[in-house]
């Protein structure tokens, strides 16, 4: 018969039998003196077991043999049952391979619900889950998916926070920023200097602060900035009581006022060039 067991680990193998010797069958309360089961372990020489194997339950047919750790430190042993006081029950022998250990028969441990890896094929196996094809990692959602597309193009959605820097660079666009994404706390210190904003946007924001509201919180009013300062260059003309304030093609009334003037007012019309 054989059997397997844990390297350097005790045990007990129960529910052995011994067959009667006169009549064939399965001995009852078997008698185990000294010296009838000995191990042989990896081919050394026959010792008796470190404890004498029992019957277990009393007056039954079956026999327990215990095995130490010490003697379960070997690859292979060989237990030999004898009886040495006479021919009670046949000679019978018994052979234990064990596992779980580098110096086991089998170094995997099939007893273990989770089955130990060395060193090597730990190695091994992550040399080859970090060298896998980007496309061997396709399924849509999964973890795999999400690892491989770090690298090169980002092709799906990143749905957590980046907490850490992005040292390269985003070659590809930004389809949008949630609003509130972009804080002020988002900006260093002097971030936004002149050679990061062009001139056609310079000159958006520009023509914005033009048109605001004199009075703030809009844009577009008549009372906006560029009414206010078209009176110090454009062409300004007063008659019959109506002050016009012009365009910058000075043709185009921009704004204009009634005028109140005292008798003899020698000026008409202001029209710069």
């Amino acid at each position: 018969m054989v059997y397997f067991a844990q390297y350097g680990v005790a045990w007990t193998l129960r529910g052995y039998k011994l067959v009667d010797r006169a009549t064939g069958q399965y001995k009852a309360t078997p008698t185990l003196a000294s010296g009838d089961v000995k191990i042989e372990k990896d081919g050394g020489a026959s010792a008796n077991l470190a404890t004498l194997p029992y019957v277990e339950p009393a007056a039954g047919t079956s026999v327990s043999i215990y095995f130490s750790a010490a003697e379960m430190q070997c690859e292979q042993a060989v237990v030999t049952f004898r009886d040495a006081a006479g021919a009670e029950w046949n000679d019978d022998a018994i052979h234990i391979f064990t596992v779980g250990n580098t110096l086991a028969h089998w170094q995997s441990n099939p007893f273990s619900a989770s089955v130990a890896l060395s060193s090597a094929s730990q190695s091994a196996v992550v040399s080859a889950v970090w060298a896998a094809l980007r496309a061997d990692n396709a399924v849509v959602g999964s973890f795999g998916e999400g690892v491989a597309s770090v690298q090169g193009d980002v092709t799906g959605d990143v749905g957590g926070n980046v907490d850490g820097n992005v040292g390269g660079n985003v070659t590809g666009s930004v389809g949008s920023v949630a609003a509130g994404g972009i804080t002020a706390s988002s900006f260093a210190a002097d971030a936004i200097s002149a050679s990061a904003v062009s001139t056609a946007a310079a000159q958006k924001m520009a023509d914005e602060l033009l048109n605001r509201n004199l009075a703030g919180g809009g844009s577009g009013n008549s009372r906006n900035v560029r009414n206010a300062l078209r009176g110090l260059r454009n062409r300004v003309r007063n008659q019959g009581g109506t002050l016009s304030i012009y365009e910058e093609d000075d043709t185009t009334i921009a704004w204009t006022a009634a005028t109140t003037t005292a008798a003899g007012d020698p000026m008409t019309e202001l029209d710069p060039t």
